[in-house]
């Protein structure tokens, strides 16, 4: 299986949520672990776990979605797949990505981006390859299947995360997921989706997303709907940039607007294969 590692500015972009986490952290299956269960439930519970993107559990805003999917009677897990190594999350607060700024980037300021993002992007890529990552992920997924209060599985995943979310649905998956659901999924490429022919997946991204294009999701919706008809979805969003899922400027009504059309989107379509 091949592995993209192109990276853009828009890796490291985005604004920091406001608001109070109600879950609470747990070691699970060896890996600190944000854990949202306001509705816990006798014998099996069906589980999201988030794969997060590369600013890992402790950004505010991934926990935040995980408490809003965990009101649905879910038990929602974030687990630190990145094992403390997320990207510094100060880059959120000089870097932002809403549209007006696009728009007036200056050719030297795209450069100070592109610095940035070098820099910080290039070593934790080559820490956080597949070789390293891939292993860790599927260890807890495969602990979390053996758990006999796990009911069904969904894996959301975000940006980097979202690309994983794929992979453990694949049908040689030795951590198969009962669900995939990948948000502006980062270095996905179509040999990734070619072995899923059998559990239900969705991908949701923008128009106005550097990490993958339109082209690039068309080319991936066409294998899976092949494979698995009219249990894939895909969903453009226009404008709305990379992150928007978990990174998106909530002042900007716009930007708001997409944030909670995707959660609504990605709730409806898991709930839909949790029944």
């Amino acid at each position: 299986m091949s592995e993209q590692t192109t990276v853009s500015p828009c890796c490291i972009t985005g604004h920091i949520h406001q608001g109070e986490p109600l879950g609470s952290f747990e070691v699970i299956h060896g890996l600190r672990t944000y854990v949202s269960n306001p509705k816990p439930t006798e014998g099996k519970q069906n589980t999201v776990v988030l794969i997060s993107d590369i600013f890992g559990v402790d950004l505010i805003n991934t926990k935040l979605v995980a408490d809003e999917y965990a009101g649905n009677g879910w038990k929602v897990l974030l687990p630190d797949f990145l094992e403390g190594d997320a990207i510094d999350h100060n880059l959120l607060n000089s870097i932002v990505p809403n549209l007006r700024v696009q728009a007036e980037a200056t050719v030297a300021s795209k450069a100070v981006d592109s610095a940035k993002m070098a820099a910080a992007m290039g070593p934790w890529v080559a820490k956080h390859r597949e070789a390293v990552s891939k292993p860790i992920i599927e260890n807890f997924f495969k602990a979390l299947r053996a758990d006999p209060s796990t009911g069904k599985i969904a894996a959301v995943g975000f940006c980097w995360g979202g690309r994983y979310a794929l992979v453990l649905s694949q049908d040689d998956s030795p951590a198969r997921v009962d669900i995939g659901v990948a948000a502006h999924p980062s270095f996905l490429v179509n040999d990734d989706v070619k072995p899923i022919t059998k559990t239900p997946v969705a991908v949701f991204k923008g128009t106005a997303d550097a990490m993958m294009t339109d082209e690039a999701l068309d080319q991936v919706e066409d294998i899976l709907r092949n494979n698995l008809g009219d249990k894939f979805v895909a969903k453009k969003y226009p404008d709305a940039v990379h992150g928007f899922a978990v990174r998106g400027d909530l002042e900007n009504g716009k930007e708001k607007a997409q944030k909670e059309e995707v959660t609504k989107d990605i709730v409806d379509f898991v709930s839909k294969y949790f029944n």
